[in-house]
Order: structure tokens, then C-alpha cells, then sequence
């Protein structure tokens, strides 16, 4: 139930836990003052894609966070059953100042000690839902929702579904978060990878630090765990990590997306369950989209198949007809001609890795992860029972494969980050939060895709070296043979024979640049029989030359 393995027990605590809301949302503030200007009245918006399978609240998310941003009208289709109701990339965009909220009694005042249970069962009679002032001195921060259709409908479309949405973001000059949402009553498991998958071959920069939502986190699932002494927010990330098996430690949050509206505790855990979620994205670096690669889905390959049986003919036919033109010349100029397409070919090779390089010898940023912190200080277990004024600091660490280049910060409810210590892969800080206060923060770390692929990069450096060299000397060879009698018909098919198979060469790779999708998507989403022409078209979008031969 609820997602977890069934022997996922986190063993009883001391006491049954109690609840403070006075300390639980708290309130956000801004690691440093680098970090409070980090968040300019105009800027662009801050782009979030929001994508998970069919029915488990990627739409009514969007709908309660209109709420939040006071706009509880938005227009937002909720789907029902196992077929997606959202059938098109929609995009919402959202201008909220970032605020916690809290209940305060029939006298107005706050409610600040009572049971979890208790506050569970207030009515509207009891307490009113109450926002806090504004943070950052009321600014508001423009976000921009992409919703998506969900994956694993019945009409079994999840990789056309993926492709769409991928190109789709294509479309936009910057991303700066993916939240993934699953709701709390499924697991974890193969649909799940698979996307991960998707999205680290096509979002290289953002799979790092994609967000996991938990939808369906409703204030009577969490009472009925803690009457049974357990964490069920601890249990779910485990079950998650056990089921997936990922090295990578992504950022978790709970969420009811659609809570009882007569419950004014459910809407204020909702609420500030989506404030401590926007604190985070608020943060979170524009990405730039140009990189972003389209993993090419089954049926792409299945169309593939057809445009390069059509390429690998035309191929053999022009590498024919030049070996015949070869045998009616003499022996110098047979090797006058070998020569030059050998420079065309090499030309060809080298273009192929300098365009490798530029995709990667650049400063843009990729997101390495986020480190997220949550202690909740309880006035009845930390203070009444055991004494504490405070809670102990929190130790936080990460190591990554390559140069950190840059880290954000947030820290929410009078938490500051100290003792920061950035040295090359590693980054090390301490979280600390005063008496009767709440540990909770995030850490974002980035890097250069120049210091992430510097080995990549040195290796493509050198093959350009090596590949001008060798181009250089077959040039020079060609000059001291002079260029004879040489065919010019000869050297037309030279020419298109390397063309051909550079085209066939890009063609064969697993992905493609994301910006060619609305050119090519006419073909990849097509049943119907490829023609000819069709054929035709599809190669002019990579060489019109060659697309001209067919």
C-alpha cells in the first residue's frame, strides 16, 4: 500500500510522533546575499517541465499550484481512468510571491502546539488557513508549467509521447527544471527507468537534478503511518532507491495536489509543501536548450530502416559507378582520383568532429544533483521529552566526477549554510538552525560542460589534429601528381559517394538534434507506407544534394 515494500518497516521511535506546525512549513530565506539578488524582478521565466504516466497528478498539481498563485481557475484538463486527458504539450505560466501558511484559531490566534491527529481533524469551524507575509521582500517570481501528456496510456504511445514533449521543449530557449510525478499509491519499476533512461540520453544537463514529486500525499495517509511509529516520506524515498536501483541522489517532495478543501490543514500542508518546492526551483540555473538530443523511439527506428535501405542502394550504386570510371583511366590518374576522395572523406570526418566539440567545448552549465535536508523540530519530542533546545547541525557533502563550478543555495525556516568549503569534485557545508527551529535547505551543484567533458574534449581535439594531418598530406600528394586528366565525372561521384555516407552515418546515430523534430515528425508519426518521395523528402532536411540522387 502507498508504494512501499511490504517489509519496509522503519521499527518504532521513542514515542508516536507528534506535529509543530510552527515549525513545519517554515519560512524561506536566501542562503546569502548573492543568493537574495539571485531572484531579479525582471527576468525570464523560470521553465519547469512537468511530465510522469497517466493519472498520477501531473494536471491537478498544476491546478493546485494556480491556487497557490492565486489563480484557482486555471484551465486544466484532468484526465480519468488509464487514458491521458492532456493529449498536447501545454504551457502555464505563473507569477507568485513565495510564502509559507499556517492556521490560526476561531480568536486568531496561531496554532502552534497540537498533535498531528488533532490538527488532521479541525474543520472549517475550527481554523482558518492564514499566508504569511510574502519572502524576498514580496518580489514575485515568474514560472512557466509545461504540462504533458501522460506516459503509459492505453493507447500505448509512451516513446512517440516522450519525443513530442522532448521537441517540444526544444522549442523554448532555456529549462530549468524536470519534476517527475508519481503518486503515492504506485511503486516505482521498469516504466519509471525507462524514462530516467530517456531523459539522461536526452537531457543530459537536467537528468542529474530532476525532481521527484510524490502526489497523493494526503495529511490522513501520514497520520494513519504515524500511529504506526513510521516515517512514511523515509519509506517511500527507500522503497524508491530499492526499486530503482539509481547511484544518483535526487531531490524528493511530498505533495497533496488536491487536498480536502474542508480540511484547513490539508491546504495548508499543500500549500507549503509547494512553497518549500518553488524555494528550490526558484534557484535552479537556466539550462539552454540548443544541446537537447531526441532519443530516437522504436518507430523512428522502424522508419529509419526504410530511408537507409533506400541510402545504402544509392551508395552501392555511386561507389559502382566511380569504380567504373576508375578502370577506363590510366594508372596515375586512377590514383590521382583515389586521392581526392580520400581528401573528401577525411573533409567530411573532420566536420564530424568539430561539430562534436563545439556541442561540448562551451561553458553552459549541467545540473550534478541536489542535496536536500529536511529535519522538523517537535516542541513535545525535542524539547518536553528529550530537552533539546535545538537540533544537532547537519553535515552535507557532495562528490562528483568532475570540477564543481558552481553551487545554489536555499535555507528555509531560519536555517543558514556554514562553513562552506568548495575544493574541485568535492563541496562540503554545514546546516544549522537556532533553538526551537527547523533544519531545512537545498544545494544545487553545477558544472561546465568544458570541465565535464574535458577528456572527451582532449581526445577530440587530438583526432582533429591527426585527421587535419593526415587530410593536409593527401592534398599536398595531389598536387605534386598534378591533377592530369582527371574525369571531373570521376570526381562528382568521388564527391557524392563520401556525401552519401555521411548522411547515412548521421542517420544510424541514436538521437538526433531536437530542433530538426518539427521538420522530421511528419514522417516519424506516420503509419502509412513510405513513398518515394517521402524518402526523398526526409534526406533534403540532411543533404538536398543527395536527396536529389534518389
Amino acid at each position: 500500500m502507498y508504494g512501499l515494500d511490504e517489509d519496509s518497516s522503519a521499527g518504532p521511535s521513542e514515542e508516536p510522533p507528534q506535529y509543530d506546525p510552527s515549525t513545519a512549513p517554515p519560512e524561506a530565506v536566501l542562503s546569502d546575499e548573492k543568493m537574495k539578488a539571485s531572484i531579479p524582478q525582471e527576468e525570464l521565466p523560470i521553465n519547469v517541465l512537468i511530465i510522469g504516466e497517466t493519472q498520477n497528478g501531473k494536471s491537478t498539481m498544476i491546478k493546485q499550484l494556480g491556487r497557490y498563485a492565486g489563480v484557482p481557475e486555471i484551465d486544466v484538463n484532468i484526465g480519468m481512468g488509464n487514458v491521458s486527458c492532456t493529449t498536447t504539450v501545454g504551457q502555464y505560466h505563473l507569477s507568485s510571491a513565495l510564502r509559507r501558511y499556517y492556521l490560526n484559531d476561531y480568536n486568531g490566534r496561531e496554532i502552534k502546539k497540537m498533535s498531528f491527529s488533532d490538527l488532521v481533524d479541525l474543520t472549517e469551524d475550527d481554523a482558518e488557513v492564514v499566508a504569511a507575509e510574502p519572502e524576498n521582500e514580496g518580489k514575485k517570481v515568474k514560472f512557466s508549467f509545461i504540462d504533458t501528456p501522460g506516459l503509459d496510456d492505453s493507447d500505448g504511445n509512451d516513446m512517440a509521447i516522450m519525443a513530442d514533449i522532448v521537441g517540444r521543449v526544444g522549442e523554448l530557449d532555456h529549462l530549468n527544471a524536470v519534476i517527475y510525478v508519481r503518486n503515492m499509491s504506485r511503486p516505482f519499476g521498469a516504466s519509471f527507468l525507462r524514462f530516467f533512461d530517456y531523459i539522461q540520453r536526452s537531457m543530459p544537463t537536467l537528468a542529474q537534478g530532476l525532481i521527484i514529486v510524490h502526489s497523493g500525499y494526503t495529511v490522513e495517509k501520514v497520520d494513519e503511518f504515524l500511529s504506526q511509529r513510521k516515517d512514511i516520506s523515509k519509506l517511500r524515498k527507500e522503497a524508491f532507491v530499492k526499486a530503482t536501483n539509481l547511484k544518483v541522489d535526487l531531490s524528493h517532495f511530498f505533495m497533496d495536489n488536491n487536498p480536502d478543501e474542508t480540511s484547513p490543514f490539508a491546504i495548508t500542508e499543500s500549500f507549503n509543501a509547494i512553497f518549500r518546492l518553488l524555494t528550490l526551483i526558484s534557484v535552479q540555473r537556466p539550462l539552454p536548450t540548443s544541446g537537447l538530443k531526441l532519443l530516437k523511439t522504436p518507430n523512428m527506428w522502424n522508419v529509419d530502416v526504410h530511408i537507409l535501405y533506400s541510402l545504402e542502394q544509392l551508395h552501392n550504386h555511386l561507389k559502382d559507378a566511380w569504380n567504373d570510371e576508375v578502370t577506363k583511366v590510366s594508372k596515375a590518374n586512377a590514383q590521382i582520383m583515389k586521392t581526392s576522395r580520400e581528401i573528401q572523406r577525411l573533409a567530411s570526418k573532420l566536420r564530424a568532429f568539430q561539430e562534436q566539440l563545439a556541442e561540448i567545448d562551451n561553458n553552459s552549465s549541467i545540473n550534478l544533483g541536489t542535496k536536500t535536508t529536511s529535519r522538523d523540530y517537535n516542541f513535545f519530542k525535542n524539547f518536553l521529552v528529550k530537552g533539546d533546545l535545538w537540533l544537532d547541525d547537519e553535515r552535507v557533502t557532495f562528490d562528483a566526477d568532475c570540477p564543481i563550478s558552481k553551487v545554489e543555495k536555499t535555507a528555509t525556516g531560519g536555517s543558514k549554510w556554514l562553513e562552506e568549503d568548495l575544493r574541485g569534485t568535492s563541496w562540503r557545508a554545514t546546516l544549522t538552525a537556532g533553538a526551537f527551529r527547523s533544519i531545512n535547505g537545498s544545494a544545487t551543484l553545477y558544472t561546465t560542460s568544458r570541465l565535464k567533458h574535458r577528456r572527451e574534449i582532449e581526445m577530440l581535439k587530438d583526432s582533429i589534429i591527426d585527421t587535419l594531418r593526415s587530410k593536409e598530406f593527401h592534398e599536398e600528394t595531389l598536387r605534386e601528381s598534378g591533377t592530369g586528366d582527371m574525369d571531373m565525372k570521376a570526381e562528382k561521384l568521388g564527391q557524392d559517394v563520401e556525401r552519401c555516407a555521411g548522411v547515412i552515418e548521421v542517420i544510424k546515430r541514436e538521437t538526433f538534434d531536437v530542433t530538426l523534430w518539427p521538420i522530421l515528425k511528419c514522417f516519424y508519426v506516420s503509419h502509412g507506407q513510405l513513398t518515394r518521395d517521402h524518402i526523398r523528402d526526409f534526406v533534403e532536411v540532411y543533404d538536398r544534394a543527395i536527396a536529389e540522387l534518389l
